[in-house]
């Protein structure tokens, strides 16, 4: 993400905002796998990266993506309020 983010900033112009707080990447499919995240909605492999919805395999559509959206903006809200 760390590279691919400015890479489609030069296509996308303003996509890569130097000030974002936070960048959300979108999937166009459900995932055959799951990103492991901890109680507090974090990888388990990488601090500060909230995988949720499909994409992350926690969802199977629409609407269960943006409940599981909800509770990840929850738990980060309360990560950041520490």
């Amino acid at each position: 993400m760390r590279e691919a983010l400015p890479e489609f900033g030069r296509k996308i112009r303003g996509y890569d905002m130097f000030d974002a707080v936070m960048t959300g990447v979108e999937t166009r499919t459900s995932s055959p796998l799951r990103i492991t995240r901890g109680d507090d909605c974090q990888s388990l492999n990488v601090r500060g990266l909230y995988p949720a919805g499909e994409g992350a395999g926690y969802a199977g559509g629409i609407l269960s993506a943006g409940v599981d959206g909800i509770k990840v903006a929850e738990a980060l809200a309360l990560d950041m309020l520490n």
